[in-house]
């Protein structure tokens, strides 16, 4: 999980932030998130329940609508059955046809009393207009002094009645006009129930104003805005509370044409479509026995009202709960970061060696403790380089006075120097080459006081301590220096006293317990990436590589590995701890050691001159 989080850290690039800013950050984020996903999903939840109750409350009231409209549509069934079984109109158009004027005319008249007298308001409210159209009666046109009653010549061309089905009983003819009024017009074929062979004798219509469904209409309106029409199964609008709307054909309009290409076997339908610069939501209702169908056309922007002002209320919270969270994280994120600051204030103090600084903290929490031993701990180093740079102060002026009391560098050459005139005067070279060695071995010791000195001073020192040991073990010793190139010997640096202890170890402890002659020999070599190795062959008594590497790195006082240890970390103060000596077996002399010192090429290095006068000046 570290892992995972680490990586999506580098990846947001949080690791270039501060830890206030992260902290901030994180924060946020552990806030908004869940509070982001929980609105959001709310939100979702709450605009699907929104949206299906504002479709079962568009459907609810295109149901109602409809449910009037069959209401009015059965009362006009029922209002003509009424009249059709009146006992007197029955008679009337069941009776044979009469043959002179004045039956004629008395027929016309009753017949015009019975619908003259028919309630106009109906029995349920409405305002009804029967009309009869009789059969065979071409007299009718020539004695009309009704307006209810005609010859059914009169209508015989007309659309709507050669559309009505032939086995129809109570058929909707739809949108009509009377007195320059729109109607709805249904009409009702009469047959004479009181004649025995029961003859077709016309056909009964009733017109009812429009204007009795504007109320409905209006009353069921989703929203204030929306637009409800109730459009005939000729596409046409038959009602709608809008009367300029009234007889406008729907069937060129493109979202009409949608409707009818969206169809499926529901009679409920609904689909949002952009009138205009508005975006509707267009539901629409299927009166199935008749073919006609009850539109509603409502803008988007209303309906979702409730879901617009709770997705405000959403947005408010979220901003509200960024802005408390922000506020909360910039507070935590500066209670932790400003501890941490102080600390780091405090140890970039600390680092440039002012360790007398005090985190001061009121708190009382784990900074607190944190400080507490920060500051103990930097009263305790303070302490320890005190006392150390004391002691080390004091070891250095000791070992001083003890070195310029034991050794006086131009005493020691005078004196040698005396010493090697007398050996010439008496003819004894092997004396005077003996203290030339041994001058040449102080003088390259001593190199002016410095610790890293040119590696040709330090071969030279070398070959003097071995040319005064020949004289010692005479044939017992023999030694080879290989050659090297002058360059390096010129201008590469090395620790002072590195080789000598090496070679003196390798007689003490490899040539003198060898029965036999033993030989030494030296290789300087250049190694990849700049690597200077200086190898030293004995061919003595040898022993255990391993045991000797181990004492490399013992800290505890030995004198018989004191010397070599001390050459081994003189390398590694001065030039790092991958570098320093390591013994190996004398493979290529096949008995004894080989010991290898590793270091870099160095070619300068900037140091004080202890002394600039201890040349051998003979």
């Amino acid at each position: 999980m570290k892992q995972w989080f680490d990586t999506l850290s580098k990846y947001l690039f949080l690791y270039n932030f501060s830890i206030r800013s992260r902290l901030i950050l994180y924060f946020l984020f552990l806030v908004l998130l869940p509070t982001t996903i929980i609105s959001i999903t709310i939100y979702n939840k709450s605009a699907y329940i929104i949206t299906r109750n504002m479709n079962t409350s568009i459907k609810n009231n295109l149901n109602l609508v409809q449910d009037h409209l069959m209401q009015k549509f059965n009362n006009a069934d029922d209002a003509m059955i009424s009249l059709y079984l009146n006992s007197e109109f029955a008679d009337l158009i069941s009776s044979d046809r009469a043959t002179d004027s004045t039956g004629i005319i008395n027929e016309l008249n009753e017949l015009n009393k019975i619908l003259e007298s028919f309630p106009a308001s109906g029995t349920t409210g409405a305002r009804f207009v029967p009309m009869l159209y009789m059969v065979n009666r071409p007299e009718y046109t020539q004695f009309n002094f009704s307006r209810r009653v005609f010859n059914i010549d009169l209508i015989s061309l007309k659309p709507w009645y050669l559309n009505i089905p032939a086995k129809s009983d109570f058929s909707v003819i739809g949108l009509s006009s009377l007195d320059s009024q729109y109607t709805l017009k249904f009409a009702k074929r009469l047959f004479g129930i009181r004649h025995t062979q029961l003859p077709y004798v016309g056909i009964l219509t009733l017109d009812i104003p429009i204007s009795d469904f504007s109320t409905t209409m209006e009353h069921y309106k989703p929203t204030p805005n929306s637009k409800v029409y109730i459009v005939d199964q000729n596409n046409r609008i038959a009602l709608s509370p809008d009367s300029d709307l009234i007889g406008k054909n729907l069937s060129t309009q493109q979202y009409f044409q949608s409707m009818i290409m969206s169809g499926t076997d529901q009679d409920f339908h609904s689909f949002r479509y952009e009138l205009g610069s508005k975006k509707m939501l267009i539901t629409y209702k299927e009166i199935l026995p008749y073919g006609w169908k009850v539109i509603a056309l409502s803008p988007v922007s209303e309906l979702n009202g409730e879901l617009f002002s709770f997705q405000r209320v959403m947005y408010i919270v979220i901003a509200i709960c960024m802005f408390v969270s922000f506020m909360m994280a910039l507070l935590l994120s500066e209670n932790i970061s400003a501890p941490i600051r102080k600390f780091v204030h405090s140890m970039s103090h600390a680092e440039s060696g002012n360790f007398n600084i005090k985190i001061l903290y009121k708190r009382k929490d784990e900074f607190a403790y944190l400080f507490q031993r920060y500051n103990t701990m930097m009263q305790q180093i303070r302490a320890l380089i005190d006392k150390l740079y004391v002691t080390e102060l004091r070891k250095k002026e000791a070992e001083l006075k003890s070195l310029q009391a034991q050794i006086n560098p131009h005493f020691l050459y005078n004196t040698l120097d005396s010493i090697n005139w007398i050996a010439i005067q008496h003819n004894i070279p092997e004396i005077s080459s003996m203290v030339t060695s041994l001058a040449d071995f102080f003088r390259y010791s001593l190199s002016k006081g410095n610790n890293v000195i040119p590696l040709r001073d330090e071969l030279r020192q070398v070959e003097s301590y071995l040319a005064i040991q020949h004289f010692r073990f005479q044939d017992k010793l023999e030694y080879e220096l290989e050659e090297v190139d002058e360059d390096l010997l010129e201008c590469c640096l090395i620790v002072k006293l590195t080789l000598q202890p090496l070679v003196e170890n390798a007689i003490i402890h490899g040539i003198q317990k060898k029965r036999g002659k033993g030989t030494i020999r030296i290789r300087v070599q250049i190694e990849y990436d700049n690597l200077l190795t200086i190898s030293i062959f004995d061919n003595g008594a040898g022993a255990d590589p391993g045991q000797l590497n181990a004492l490399l790195n013992n800290q505890s006082h030995n004198s018989t590995s004191y010397g070599v240890r001390n050459v081994h970390m003189r390398i590694q103060q001065f030039f790092g701890e991958q570098y320093g000596i390591k013994y190996y077996h004398n493979h290529e002399d096949r008995q004894g050691l080989l010991v290898i010192i590793s270091c870099p090429v160095v070619t300068t290095w900037n140091e004080v001159n202890t002394d600039d006068n201890d040349d051998y000046s003979g």
